[in-house]
């Protein structure tokens, strides 16, 4: 069970990709894309395959930001479980029976980089389950608003039975 209660849920915000950045990137690939388009009226007919192919490789580059974009969450976190929802309405649900393990990353400085939570692995009857506990999410100094008081509070209110590992890397 829960080794301490919480009095009303704490809430941490990931910001998701800061609207410079967006706009800094946006303004790139408008430049860039502006520069293939005059390099293509300049050079005539001749250029009509590789402008195609450019504003192909352009296309296919935005989409991969596309992909990859952080996305904006928030991370609920209660006596009863702990929530992750982004803005896309994904929410992935952790009550606090199911938490296996809960990993910690830190520089050689000592400032923490990653906190990832495991469940333990769902067994069906009659199936062979897997003795690895299944990771559920990861949540990196840059992506929360207070990384160090996720980390407090999750490790407050672990069970007993969840294995903390702290781990230096990089160095």
């Amino acid at each position: 069970m829960v080794s301490s209660a919480l009095a009303e849920p704490r809430t941490f915000v990931g910001r998701g990709l800061s609207p410079m950045k967006r706009l800094v990137t946006a303004v790139a690939l408008f430049a860039i894309t502006l520069a293939v388009l005059l390099i293509a009226l300049r050079e005539g007919l001749s250029a009509i395959g590789s402008t195609i192919a450019a504003l192909l490789f352009i296309a296919g580059f935005i989409y991969y930001l596309w992909i990859i974009a952080p996305r904006p969450f928030t991370i609920t976190v209660s006596a009863e479980e702990i929530v992750k929802r982004d803005q896309h309405g994904e929410v992935v649900a952790l009550r606090w029976e199911e938490l296996a393990r809960v990993k910690e990353e830190f520089f050689p400085n000592g400032t923490r980089i990653s906190l990832t939570l495991y469940r333990r692995p769902a067994t069906a009857e009659g199936s062979k389950a897997s003795s690895q506990p299944v990771r559920v999410w990861v949540v990196y100094r840059d992506d929360v608003d207070d990384l160090d008081g996720l980390a407090a509070l999750v490790q407050q209110l672990k069970p007993d039975d969840c294995r903390w590992e702290s781990a230096r890397v990089h160095e």
